[in-house]
Order: structure tokens, then sequence, then C-alpha cells
């Protein structure tokens, strides 16, 4: 073999760079791909909100104004989502499951004894409303929508959080409703709500998907927990019903 012939095949040098080149693209790449993804279920999270918001507005022309309630008892027909044939599954033919719409596409595990679902409903919104917790438990009619000040300003569904596996005997269970305290993201890191999984943490890119009550979608940044006993005045505003009735009160708290 004369000097100017070699081996065909890579040195073990040539092998080592190519490796290192590929482990920087997969670096650089990674978080593109992971970001498209989330995107991805973002929007098809979004298209499952929207479903369950026209849904809602259905069952409002369907019951005389009235929306289902945001909670109540297990088969009782004026819950939005329940086990039985009543609240919104007539009129989206399943009750939960995932890869349905009733859950986010990050939602991929589920051991609890009901049906799987990630969504929450406003719990302000009842007869009479902006009842907070535990005050509005026995209330189990839902809200007329002539109620509603402002429907394109007040939050109807949110995406909630999962509750910590075994806790209660549930295992990713996700409260049926709610207020700005069950949405994920609403608590910092450094002090997470307790039996819960990733409170701190939005679905979606740091976004969390809201429908409200004319149907239109928003995906926004959660309010954050403040130092003291409040989420910020907009965040609050957003969810209550009879805003200028609770404004006066906010007033007054302050």
């Amino acid at each position: 073999m004369t000097g100017t012939q070699r081996r065909g095949g890579f040195t073990l040098n040539e092998l080592l760079i190519v490796m290192a080149i590929i482990a920087i693209l997969a670096a650089i790449l990674a978080p593109v791909f992971f970001r498209a993804r989330e995107y991805s279920n973002q929007s098809k999270c979004g298209s499952n909100m929207r479903q369950l918001g026209q849904a809602m507005l259905l069952y409002v022309q369907d019951w005389s104004g009235y929306f289902p309630g945001p909670g109540g008892l297990r088969g009782n027909f004026n819950y939005w989502s329940q086990s039985g044939w009543g609240g919104l599954v007539p009129y989206v033919r399943r009750n939960g499951g995932l890869g349905t719409v009733w859950c986010c596409p990050n939602l991929t595990e589920w051991g609890g004894p009901h049906p799987p679902r990630s969504y929450g409903m406003n719990s302000y919104m009842r007869e009479p409303p902006d009842v907070d917790y535990p005050g509005c438990v026995s209330l189990l009619r839902g809200l007329h929508e002539t109620t509603l000040e402002a429907p394109s300003r007040t939050i109807m569904l949110f995406e909630g959080i999962p509750i910590m596996p075994a806790w209660m005997d549930q295992l990713y269970y996700i409260y049926r409703c709610g207020n700005w305290t069950c949405a994920r993201g609403y608590y910092p890191r450094s002090m997470p709500l307790l039996h819960t999984i990733e409170s701190w943490r939005p679905w979606h890119n740091g976004r969390n998907n809201y429908v409200y009550c004319d149907g239109h979608l928003v995906s926004r940044r959660p309010g954050g927990k403040t130092t003291g006993s409040w989420s910020t005045y907009d965040e609050m505003y957003e969810w209550w019903v009879r805003k200028s009735v609770m404004a006066k009160k906010m007033a007054a708290w302050r």
C-alpha cells in the first residue's frame, strides 16, 4: 500500500467529532421539538374547550337560559360533567375519557373511579352567584344567563390542577369546579397547593386555556398568588359574575 492510500471507514477521532456534533444538534433541537409538541397540545386542548363551551351555550338554549350547575350530586342532571346521561353529556356524546373532548392531551394517565377529564367550571356560576367555598357546596342550581353582567369577560371553563395519586383514594382527580385558586400556575413553586401535582406549572408553555361565557377562547398566563390572601384584582374580576357588586366589596376589603 502506497503512502497516498488509506483504509476505508472513519478514524476514532472522526467518529468522536461526529458524535459530538450530533449531541450538540440534539441539545439544540430537543427544546424546539418539545415546544412544537406543546403548541400542538395547546391547540388541541383549545379545540376541546371550544366544543365544551359551545355545548354549554346549547344547554342554555334548551334549558330556558340556565347554565349547568358547576357542582352537584352524582346523577343530578344539572351538573355539567357527571356519571350518567346528564349535564353536557348529551351534547358531546361521551362522558370523559383520555383523548376525548373532556381531556387536555397533556393528561396521559388516569386511575381514579370517575371518568377522566381535565377541565373545571367557574364555581361562581350558581344561583345565587359569587359564593365562595364551602358555602357554595349546597347551591346546586346553575346560573341564569341574565345574571351575567359581562359574558365576554367572565370565565366559564378552565384547566384544573390534578390531585396527587393515592390521596383521598383518587388518582389524578381534577376538581369539577373552582375559581382562580384551582387553575394550574396560580401557586409559586416554593409554595405548591397541598396534595396536588405541579400546581405551580401552567399546562401549556406557561399558559392555560380559558373559555368565557360568550364561548370565546383565551390562552394566557394564570394569575399568580400574591403575598396576601388575594390574587390580583384583574384575575378575580374575570371570575366574578356580578362584577359591579363584587368590585364594591373588593374596595371595602382593601
